[in-house]
């Protein structure tokens, strides 16, 4: 058992270092950074009530101009 719970932690932290990896590279192309306060805001589960369908629109579009993407 010891062994699988040391595997599943390798796994963890395997993953966590790509997210990181992954989000430094994004915030790096970014012109200006997000407000911390506002993403701290949102793991603490202190963001505003939930969006509605057209809010979670409007978000992702924002978030593909922001990494230089376009819609299709």
């Amino acid at each position: 058992m010891a062994l699988r719970a040391l595997d599943a932690r390798r796994r963890r932290d395997h993953q966590l270092a790509l997210f990181t990896a992954w989000h430094a590279a994004a915030f790096e192309r970014l012109e200006r950074l997000p407000d911390l306060a506002l993403l701290l805001d949102r793991l603490d589960g202190r963001a505003d009530e939930d969006q509605d369908p057209d809010d979670q629109l409007a978000a992702a579009r924002s978030i593909v101009a922001a990494f230089g993407g376009r819609e299709r």
